[in-house]
């Protein structure tokens, strides 16, 4: 991971970003608690997905991944 002020190293997939672990959109703040480090395409890349899930996924853990979206399901019902 890179960590620079220049805008083009800025831009490289293994760039530092801040992440929001729950997403401002979703009602998380920018207390430091809710904060972690990821690089910008992990950042980019998990989009509506919580942390956890998507940390799952990147990690191979697919098991996970299916018992929370059956979960989502079975509330939705």
């Amino acid at each position: 991971m890179i960590l620079s002020y220049r805008w083009r190293d800025q831009q490289r997939p293994d760039a530092a970003t801040i992440e929001h672990l729950q997403r401002q959109a979703d009602g998380g703040s920018d207390h430091p608690d809710n904060l972690a480090l990821a690089c910008k395409k992990c950042n980019d890349g998990r989009e509506e997905i919580d942390w956890l899930t998507y940390r799952s996924l990147k990690r191979g853990e697919f098991k996970e991944y299916v018992r929370s979206v059956d979960q989502g399901a079975g509330a939705a019902e």
